[in-house]
């Protein structure tokens, strides 16, 4: 965004240190230059004109230029006496360090030149088309004498602001003018526009048939189509827009000086005194003002005659109803349209324009009938413009920013410096911010074109630049202060060499999904939406990672890739709530057969015992407990996990539908919620190991499929108490010879007792006691 300071002075008196205050407190500038480099330019009067004796193709003028007359050979086709035009004297430097000597051409002596606009730098495609193979004269009488560049407007300066995303109130002088007011505590000064309404009433009327326009403004007015003055061309050239005529000038002029974009319809090319805007039809097809047809979705809005389409609201007008030499009337638009709508249309249709860029930034309501009147005076002014009587205006949605919480204790503790009460309420009133204290807590509403205000942080990011960063006092580092890795940060590490060293891969996915990567996964509290996504597909903060692995797995199984072992370690978001997880995803075998010479093929129990190796890393002993609870997952096979009472995560294979939905096939995920596992140091818990010989005994029954097996491994463990020391499930049948609906289970388990040698007697007892333990609560049938 270019802010020229001849337009600025306009609402604001304009500080001699313009440039580094806009870097210090405003915004950073990633260039500020002279609108025109040239030097010892004077306006000059052609007092004579007449033929070269010795060329054909060249003049020889006597030039009045106040001091004195100069000889000039000129070789424009169109110079002429009585023009009022520039000069470069000798000594002059134009753009490209092109000096102007005095010379003697074919015979005659010429001191000095009479420039064109492309010789003064102008890129061709601004010059008008008189000027485009000649010398400029001026239309209006000048004196001569005078700086050429400040009769031409070009004597100023012009900044180029390094926008960010959130500083969408800066794409406009008036919106500069405002922050450069807040900085340096000075009024801003908007004209009153002094046009009279003819007393003939128009009878256009408008309908809003959707929420996405907030608010929407129409002025109708007969208008004589021209070329604008040089003050506006320039104004747009000098802003890198081309000038095209008086009325759409006009209401790019707006566009960069208040921030509202207008547009302006034929009206006699409106079939209707109605215009409606709706969203538009699915299919719909519309030429826009580039001369490219393009089809609609019904998330796009478009404004029309009742009927038809004419124009895309937000982005750009259609052909159809554009404005052209033979326009006599027309229909003035200002509006304001969803931001996030309007930032969609723009990029699915790659058509961005001067107008969609700020409504995609957010426009303030106030300014759209603002920058309607100021357009309004203009046309009068210069477009000859008869305004009848009335504003068609309608309104969805009255706007206002949030009230937010500012605490000057919260003010001073993130800033370091000791503000008082009386010294934040001027620096909020000087960002033109309303304050109101509601039970003892003070409250704080940006104003409307400030979009990006909406927590405290923001606030107090204000005060900030208002105090002044070089205010902030610098601080010494403290040498003594030593470096160390956190617990938490020590126990990331560890699990990821425990999972790599296991074969899996680390990954790293977007944190912003599509609304169908979080309906069916567990949720950690209220959704994230960004307010401008790029697409759908990254619109919400995730609130799981397995979406990501998932899709990690369609990628490589897409490619013709098998034996897919991947995890992740990252941050989940909800209001308010901000986690860390970790996700593990296997598909085929766990490792290549050729390394182990067999496999190890990848299922629930081939996860579980990646879980083991994760609780051995934690310090921590996890409980497998069958549940159905996540809807992405298999409902027979996907378990809760826990820590004592504590849930801590989910485990179990893709339901068939996620299957399909990602198409994927045999995916077992497992997702923990570090937060809660990694809050405080775990105890280390040393044991001596036992000097006395174990014995190991396996058994093996037939029970129901019903009964999980993690409640049969915990009466095992509840029923052998302390001689129990280690137990093991090394096989699970189901098949021939077994009932349907049942499975055979082997389960190995080794004994100890650390104070004595462990007799068989003690071991058999404990196992009779297991076996009737297990026919009584499951039913189970022993094998021989």
């Amino acid at each position: 965004m270019f802010i020229l300071d001849n337009i600025l002075k306009q609402f604001i008196e304009v500080p001699n240190d313009l440039y580094e205050k806009t870097n210090q407190q405003i915004i950073e500038v990633d260039d500020y230059l002279a609108l025109n480099s040239s030097t010892k330019l004077v306006v000059g009067y052609v007092e004579t004109c007449v033929k070269h004796p010795n060329a054909d193709t060249l003049s020889k003028t006597t030039v009045n230029i106040g001091s004195e007359v100069l000889d000039i050979v000129c070789g424009a086709p169109n110079v002429r006496s009585g023009q009022y035009v520039i000069v470069a004297q000798v000594g002059s430097v134009l753009p490209g360090n092109f000096e102007i000597k005095a010379a003697v051409v074919r015979g005659e002596t010429s001191n000095g030149m009479i420039c064109s606009l492309k010789e003064l730098g102008f890129d061709e495609k601004h010059v008008p088309a008189q000027y485009k193979d000649g010398i400029y004269n001026f239309s209006q009488k000048v004196t001569p004498g005078e700086d050429a560049l400040k009769a031409l407007g070009l004597d100023g300066m012009k900044l180029l602001l390094g926008l960010t995303p959130n500083r969408g109130d800066l794409l406009s002088h008036l919106g500069f003018a405002y922050d450069l007011a807040s900085m340096t505590n000075k009024k801003v000064h908007i004209p009153k526009p002094t046009f009279k309404e003819a007393a003939h009433k128009h009878d256009v009327q408008v309908v809003l048939d959707t929420n996405n326009c907030l608010t929407y403004d129409l002025r109708v007015m007969d208008v004589v189509i021209k070329e604008s003055p040089w003050w506006l061309k320039n104004a747009l050239i000098q802003s890198d827009i081309r000038p095209i005529n008086n009325v759409v000038d006009i209401t790019n002029y707006i566009l960069i000086t208040y921030g509202t974009p207008l547009h302006a319809f034929d009206a006699n090319k409106v079939n209707s005194n109605t215009i409606l805007v709706r969203q538009a039809h699915q299919g719909e097809e519309v030429v826009t003002l580039d001369e490219v047809s393009r089809v609609l979705e019904p998330s796009d809005i478009v404004i029309t005659d009742g009927k038809k389409p004419i124009a895309l609201g937000g982005v750009m007008g259609l052909l159809e109803s554009g404005i052209d030499d033979h326009t006599t009337k027309i229909m003035l638009e200002a509006a304001q349209f969803n931001p996030s709508v309007i930032a969609k249309t723009s990029k699915r249709l790659d058509l961005r324009s001067d107008s969609s860029l700020r409504f995609e930034r957010g426009i303030d309501q106030k300014r759209v009938r603002i920058g309607l009147e100021a357009a309004t005076q203009l046309l009068v002014e210069l477009a000859d413009a008869k305004v009848y009587s009335g504003i068609s205006s309608k309104t969805n949605v009255k706007e206002e920013n949030p009230w937010v919480e500012l605490s000057l204790e919260n003010v001073n503790g993130l800033l370091g410096t000791k503000l008082n009460d009386n010294e934040l309420h001027d620096i909020l009133a000087q960002l033109n911010y309303e304050t109101k204290i509601d039970n003892k807590t003070l409250l704080v509403q940006a104003p409307g074109y400030r979009k990006d205000i909406l927590i405290e942080a923001d606030v107090i990011e204000e005060v900030l630049r208002v105090y002044g960063y070089h205010h902030i006092e610098g601080k010494k580092l403290q040498p003594n202060l030593l470096g160390e890795l956190s617990y938490s940060q020590k126990m990331n590490r560890a699990l990821k060499q425990t999972l790599v060293g296991l074969g899996l891969n680390e990954v790293i996915n977007y944190s912003l999904v599509s609304e169908s990567d979080i309906e069916s996964f567990a949720k950690v509290g209220e959704s994230v939406s960004i307010l401008m996504p790029l697409s759908d597909d990254r619109k919400i903060l995730r609130q799981s990672l397995i979406p990501g692995l998932l899709k990690n797995l369609n990628y490589h199984l897409s490619r013709q890739m098998s034996h897919i072992t991947l995890f992740e370690m990252g941050h989940v978001f909800a209001k308010d709530v901000e986690k860390n997880h970790l996700a593990v995803l296997i598909n085929g075998n766990l490792l290549d057969s050729n390394y182990l010479k067999r496999d190890i093929k990848s299922d629930f129990y081939t996860l579980k015992g990646i879980l083991e190796h994760i609780g051995v890393t934690l310090n921590v002993s996890f409980d497998v407990k069958q549940s159905s609870n996540v809807a992405a997952l298999h409902p027979g096979i996907q378990g809760d996990v826990y820590v004592g009472d504590l849930l801590v995560g989910v485990i179990g294979k893709t339901h068939p539908l996620t299957d399909e939905a990602y198409d994927i096939k045999d995916a077992y995920v497992l997702e923990l919620d570090l937060s809660q596992l990694i809050t405080t140091k775990a105890p280390m818990i040393f044991e001596s190991i036992s000097k006395y010989p174990s014995i190991q005994r396996d058994i093996s029954f037939v029970v129901s499929k019903d009964y999980p097996i993690s409640d049969i491994l915990g009466i095992i463990k509840q029923t052998a108490r302390k001689l129990l020391t280690n137990i093991e499930v090394f096989d699970v049948y189901s098949g021939s010879n077994i009932e349907e609906g049942y499975h055979s289970l082997a389960i190995s388990m080794t004994f100890n007792n650390k104070e004595k040698t462990l007799e068989k007697l003690d071991v058999e007892k404990a196992l009779k006691s297991i076996q009737n333990r297990l026919e009584f609560n499951f039913k189970a049938v022993f094998r021989a």
